[in-house]
């Protein structure tokens, strides 16, 4: 079995690679195309186990669901008539969050102008890659599963941030060496990938990987396989879109209808037969912003969701624009279409790749098809090696 190196970079764009004299180096390089929407949840998820979202069915973290909410407990106790506090509602959010998932989800920014009640409308559900990785995704086994029941042995190193010389490779490493490092979309969101501040940060990954790469080249000589690859790139913001003023200035309050305002989607379900007009007129002024996502989009994109759980009606700006509940000190951002180049991710390896573009479906297939492994029929994806 030939042992495989694994790089996921968050959020690299292809362009700054120019920046990283070692994985420059490689001759062998494809953009990535990424998810609509390309959030990260979409794209782990379809990148871990091969399949659109239309099979993995997420599209993002939150989504409507009444029924499973994790905030149901406020609307119990009428906490939304006496809470109003920006602060109070944080700990609340983060407190609740902590006790359902064990984590608190980026996001709040998303229900801060929202009484607590209204929060109830919404569950998470979030791809969970750290640690010892989910093994399902919906009804699709991850490749960690499928490695687990082939009896192949790997290792998942996990660095969302801190210092990367913490990474340390087994010795002798697993068949499957797996380093996530996400240290380049906070960078990004918060400086720009063009900027100072991230040029050293992708100098320090690119070391870090050398190195890696040193280690394997000593044990192995050139016989195994070094795959980088990121999820999406990002873009400059230019402009906040406050769609509450907007509906305001159209005779409408954005708050008498049910939606979820994220950084690039406007989200609606309808109570009465009349809401999607009424919306569907007010988002009409926005034409030269963005967009409502016809059927024809989500298709050519695999993006069919079950009904309801990511709205009815779904507006989606385009670059580079992004709605106002995005931390005022951001000044980049993804989740555009993966039409936009700048959302285009990067894939690079010391093996030949047979197109200048791969999907985020091509990765699962490509590692096992490298450990030698059966690609199961249901993947969206194929190997990408020449």
């Amino acid at each position: 079995m030939t042992p495989v190196l694994a790089v996921f970079i968050d959020a690299l764009k292809p362009e700054s690679v120019e920046h990283m004299e070692f994985l420059n180096s490689f001759e062998n390089k494809a953009r990535v195309k990424t998810e609509l929407p390309s959030y990260s949840n979409t794209c782990h998820a379809s990148m871990y186990t091969g399949v659109y979202p239309e099979k993995h069915k997420h599209f993002f973290i939150w989504k409507y669901s009444p029924n499973s909410s994790p905030f149901k407990v406020f609307s119990g106790l009428k906490l939304h008539k006496f809470v109003h506090d920006i602060r109070i509602k944080y700990l609340l959010y983060a407190l609740r969050c902590k006790l359902r998932f064990g984590i608190v989800p980026y996001g709040y920014l998303f229900f801060a102008k929202h009484p607590l009640n209204y929060w109830a409308n919404f569950d998470f559900e979030m791809v969970r890659f750290w640690g010892r990785p989910d093994m399902y995704v919906g009804k699709y086994p991850t490749i960690f599963k499928i490695l687990d029941k082939a009896g192949v042995e790997y290792q998942v190193i996990w660095r969302p941030k801190g210092s990367l010389s913490r990474i340390k490779v087994k010795n002798p490493p697993a068949p499957l060496t797996y380093i996530f490092i996400g240290h380049m979309d906070p960078v990004s969101h918060t400086y720009g990938q063009e900027s100072s501040e991230a040029r050293e940060m992708l100098k320090q990954i690119d070391m870090v990987l050398e190195n890696k790469y040193l280690e394997f080249e000593k044990i192995y000589g050139d016989n195994f396989f070094f795959l980088v690859f990121s999820d999406h790139g990002q873009t400059e913001i230019k402009e906040r879109v406050d769609l509450y003023s907007h509906f305001k200035s159209k005779g409408r309050s954005l708050n008498d209808y049910l939606h979820f305002i994220d950084s690039c989607y406007a989200r609606f379900w309808f109570k009465k037969e009349n809401e999607r007009r009424e919306i569907e007129k007010v988002l009409s002024e926005l034409e030269n912003k963005g967009f409502i996502l016809t059927e024809n989009i989500i298709d050519k994109y695999h993006a069919k969701m079950p009904k309801n759980e990511y709205g009815n009606l779904i507006f989606c700006l385009e670059p580079p624009y992004v709605f106002d509940v995005v931390d005022p000190k951001a000044i980049s951002m993804h989740g555009y279409l993966p039409s936009h180049p700048d959302m285009d991710g990067i894939c690079m390896a010391n093996r030949k790749i047979k197109s200048s573009y791969v999907k985020l479906q091509d990765i699962t297939p490509s590692i096992l098809q490298a450990l030698g492994l059966e690609i199961p029929d249901y993947m969206d994806g194929e190997p990408i090696w020449k």
